[in-house]
């Protein structure tokens, strides 16, 4: 798959699509083929930097103790819990917060206490807390930092051999969006056991549509 056959997929996607009056995301899913999801050696996650990234702002938790720390990341982080206030989290509400906010960070005294109350909910979603400093700038700067990131896995369903992520949003230019599907495409080759062999075919969607095969003569 190269990124011609990327580009030209996008444009008949767009081009047969309807236009929603709400920015669609653009969807990447990918089918694999001679993999065994129940063998470990064939369920893989991890982290990848895109190049062009489609999140404009990232909702985010911080578990502190320090008060000052706190103080000073108000109007950076969204929502700010308390290191006392974290064994009153209800597991329902620990299932609210982990469907809410897309990044969990914490003061490392406060990791163990989050983990012994929070890990339950947070761990299997994957979003267990990123340690941080108690410097406010720089805990700006790894949640921008974030931005760039997206998480790939195919650990947490493993009856399935499809693999479906957003990889951008319609108002990012077609290259912009070919070169994001792209450098996933080539993650997943030097991940999986087979490489391209084990990928059966790629799809691209937007929020809204079907899915269209890449590289598929319409």
């Amino acid at each position: 798959m190269d990124k011609l056959e990327i580009t030209r997929t996008l444009e008949k996607l767009y081009s047969s699509s309807k236009k929603r009056n709400f920015d669609e995301s653009i969807e990447l899913i990918v089918t694999f083929k001679g993999l065994n999801v129940k063998n470990k050696d064939h369920r893989f996650e991890y982290t990848l930097d895109i190049p062009y990234p489609f999140v404009s702002k990232l909702q985010t938790v911080a578990f502190v103790k320090d008060k000052n720390l706190a103080e000073g990341l108000k109007g950076i982080v969204d929502k700010i819990v308390f290191d006392v206030d974290i064994p009153k989290i209800s597991k329902k509400e620990a299932k609210v917060l982990a469907n809410t906010y897309d990044l969990f960070l914490a003061e490392g005294p406060v990791m163990l206490v989050v983990g012994k109350y929070l890990g339950q909910v947070l761990s299997p979603r994957s979003k267990m807390p990123t340690i941080i400093p108690p410097n406010p700038n720089v805990v700006k700067t790894i949640i921008d930092s974030y931005r760039t990131k997206i998480k790939i896995s195919n650990k947490k369903n493993k009856s399935s051999v499809a693999l479906q992520l957003k990889i951008g949003k319609k108002n990012q230019s077609i290259d912009q969006i070919a070169e994001n599907v792209l450098k996933v495409y080539n993650s997943l080759l030097e991940k999986l056991p087979a490489g391209k062999q084990n990928i059966k075919e790629v799809y691209l969607k937007t929020t809204m549509s079907t899915p269209m095969k890449v590289g598929e003569k319409q």
